[in-house]
Order: structure tokens, then C-alpha cells, then sequence
């Protein structure tokens, strides 16, 4: 039959608190890690989206004027959180209407242009910001002022 240990009685008291005060110092830096690592989820998931309103865009301006594809794009619902937006076209008269940016607040980490070929976007005469959610763009190829252009629409 084993004997009472009455080291290992007095010895749990102090185990423990070693072992709150280790879990206490890392779990700001497992935390840390977890939101580091769901932003940079967040931001590829914005640019694959981006990637694939471009291939749209693409598809439409090549189809010829008239063409029109409705596109999905899902974005995650970090991104609210994160401040990370994504901006499709722009003002005719800008260089902003031949891309599609992925920005983090204000600044854009990623811009995709349609190369082949390039097109100019544009949402009723201004950029098309998109945040978390689901939205259905309706994509079409117009003419505005002699120029073809792809015409965004937003979808219920």
C-alpha cells in the first residue's frame, strides 16, 4: 500500500499558479497569431474575388457591345472588422476606372487590371465599393461617349 505524500498536497498550489501564469502570458500571442493570420485570410480571399471580376470584365468587353454576365462576388465577413473594402472602376476621365483595388483602410494592397483587353469600369459615373456579403453585380458592355465601356450594376 503507498504512503500520503504530503510533498505532492503542498506542492499543487504552486503548480497550478505556474501553470495559470504561463497560460496567461500566451495567450495574448496565440490571439495575436489567429487575428494575423484571419487578415491575411481576409485579403486573399478580396483578391481572388477581385481576380475574378476582372475575368468577367474581360469576358464582357471582348464579347462586344451589349454583352452582359452577372458575376457573384463573396466576400468574407472579416472584412468589415479588418476595414478592407473592394473597389471596382472609377470616374471615366480616371485611371482608377481601369482597375479593380483591394484596400485596407484607404490603401489599396492589391490592383488587378483587365489586360486583354483593357477595359474602363465605371458604377454610374464612380467606383463601386463593396464591403462583407454577398453581391450580385451585373457586369455589361456600353458605349459612353464614343468609348466602350464595362457598365456596373448591382443586383438585389
Amino acid at each position: 500500500m503507498k504512503r500520503w505524500d504530503r510533498r505532492a498536497l503542498e506542492g499543487l498550489p504552486l503548480k497550478l499558479l505556474i501553470m495559470s501564469l504561463l497560460i496567461s502570458l500566451t495567450a495574448p500571442v496565440v490571439m495575436g497569431s489567429m487575428e494575423s493570420y484571419e487578415r491575411s485570410t481576409a485579403r486573399s480571399i478580396m483578391v481572388a474575388e477581385a481576380g475574378q471580376v476582372v475575368e468577367v470584365v474581360e469576358e464582357v468587353m471582348s464579347a462586344g457591345e451589349g454583352n452582359r454576365r452577372i458575376v457573384t462576388v463573396t466576400l468574407p465577413a472579416s472584412a468589415d472588422r479588418f476595414h478592407l473594402v473592394l473597389e471596382i472602376g472609377g470616374p471615366l476621365d480616371r485611371g482608377s476606372s481601369l482597375t479593380v483595388r483591394c484596400a485596407c483602410d484607404g490603401l489599396a494592397f492589391s490592383t488587378i487590371a483587365p489586360e486583354s483587353p483593357p477595359a474602363r469600369m465605371t458604377f454610374n459615373g464612380d467606383t463601386l465599393r463593396l464591403s462583407a456579403g454577398e453581391h450580385r453585380l451585373a457586369i455589361e458592355c456600353v458605349r459612353v461617349d464614343g468609348r466602350t465601356v464595362a457598365s456596373l450594376e448591382v443586383m438585389p
